[in-house]
């Protein structure tokens, strides 16, 4: 078990369901692939979509991992089998970090996924038509659970460079928690959509001339932000 720990991880989770999660998660797993790692995925809860997208950007079957069904040491089975061979692994989170199956438990969360593997967090932040209140969200979440360890930030929805700068120096001057990364609003953050959610990536790319380009857009995106160079390597 320590030495499955000693393989660089990190969990990619949101302040809330439709944060972010899913597009960045690929972005970073599919850049760090691109600079030569093997890149091991995996989904915190029973979803089969998101897992479609990191396995098709990693070329890794990613794994599924769920603190309320599967038990502590079920967890880091799943964990030390899959991330053989691997240089790194990415977790994406399910809902907001907290979000769990009980209101005064974290049973079933992203948070108790991260305690159980001692995973430093990156919170995304949704934060379009905000700023300042960007570190009171920061601040809330960190102090709620100290055994949750959030290392850094990503500002999604950007309206511009003067909205990133207002929202990254509010957190930084409010929190010791640093901004690694301001996603500028961009349709090409975007995966197509259908009524039960993301369409898996099978189907995507079945349906979508250009999938390959969307997804190669997002990789752009988080590469020219530079994400995947603090905390995660």
């Amino acid at each position: 078990m320590t030495e499955t720990l000693n393989i660089p991880r990190i969990l990619i989770a949101g302040d809330r369901s439709s944060a972010g999660k899913t597009t960045i998660s690929i972005g970073v797993m599919s850049a760090l692939r691109d600079m030569g790692h093997k890149v091991q995925p995996f989904k915190v809860g029973l979803d089969f979509i998101d897992p479609s997208y990191h396995t098709e950007v990693t070329g890794r079957h990613s794994r599924n991992l769920d603190g309320y069904i599967m038990t502590e040491d079920a967890i880091h089975e799943v964990f030390s089998h899959a991330v053989d061979g691997a240089d790194i692994a990415i977790i994406e989170g399910v809902r907001g970090l907290y979000e769990g199956l009980e209101a005064t438990s974290d049973i079933g969360s992203t948070a108790q996924i991260a305690k159980i593997l001692e995973c430093p967090v990156i919170l995304i932040i949704d934060a379009r038509s905000i700023t300042r209140s960007t570190a009171a969200i920061v601040s809330g979440y960190k102090s709620f659970d100290s055994e949750v360890n959030i290392v850094g930030v990503i500002l999604n929805n950007i309206g511009s460079p003067r909205h990133g700068e207002k929202a990254r120096i509010a957190i930084e001057t409010y929190t010791d928690i640093d901004v690694i990364g301001e996603i500028p609003r961009n349709d090409s953050m975007r995966i197509s959509m259908r009524h039960l959610g993301l369409i898996p990536a099978l189907e995507g790319r079945r349906r979508m001339f250009d999938f390959d380009d969307n997804i190669g857009k997002i990789k752009n995106i988080i590469k020219e932000k530079k994400v995947t160079t603090k905390y995660i390597l």
